[in-house]
């Protein structure tokens, strides 16, 4: 059995660590792209979170070393070198594609939580008072959010949002503007004390691969 960790371009050198289960890793290359796996006699019988976070290490580890790197889900194994070539071959040009869109960019991640506006001291009188000063609570976080988010979007080559509670979204931006848009993040957090802000990575790009095999 295959376990495949990510496709990368332009990748020297394997990380020196061991994959799920200690497996070694391994590279097999298809034209002028990398799936790094490690080979397995059964499906591994262990801590599935410690094997999850062994997939995830080796993920990140790989980021470090290659220009583009394209995580794949936890779990996603083949039964062989053949039946992993043919998916390869099967999705080569998307999987390309993605890699290009990915090239030399990594993942930050924003979470926006809380209240912009004071509670007021009393409750509101009726159902339709109650509703009035919700909407406007939400107009004021919006507007304030979208602040941050029109300054990151500039940075960044794409984003997306989560449909989670809050503002939450990931941002594809290039290695040599992280510092600007973690900068940028501290300063909007120190601005609004009232909110919870939380920024995550540089990741590998998880959010923006779009290329199983």
């Amino acid at each position: 059995m295959i376990h495949v960790y990510a496709f990368a371009s332009r990748l020297d050198r394997l990380p020196e660590l061991t994959g799920v289960g200690g497996a070694t890793l391994e590279q097999r290359t298809l034209d002028d792209v990398a799936a790094v796996v490690s080979r397995h006699a059964a499906p591994p019988d262990g801590d599935p979170g410690r094997d999850a976070v062994a997939h995830g290490l080796v993920v990140e580890a790989l980021a470090a070393l290659a220009t583009a790197v394209l995580p794949v889900r936890f779990g996603e194994t083949f039964r062989d070198d053949a039946a992993l070539e043919l998916a390869l071959r099967d999705r080569i040009h998307g999987i390309r594609r993605a890699l290009e869109r990915v090239d030399g960019c990594v993942e930050i991640g924003v979470r926006v939580v809380g209240s912009t506006l004071p509670r007021a001291a009393t409750a509101p009188a009726t159902g339709t008072g109650y509703m009035q000063e919700r909407l406007a609570e939400l107009a004021e976080h919006d507007a304030i959010v979208n602040e941050l988010h029109r300054r990151l979007d500039a940075l960044s080559r794409t984003s997306v949002e989560t449909s989670r509670g809050g503002f939450d979204a990931a941002y594809l931006i290039e290695r040599a503007s992280v510092e600007g848009a973690q900068a940028a993040v501290r300063q909007f957090a120190d601005a609004h004390p009232e909110l919870t802000v939380v920024c995550t990575g540089p990741w590998a790009p998880y959010s923006f691969g779009g290329a199983q095999p």
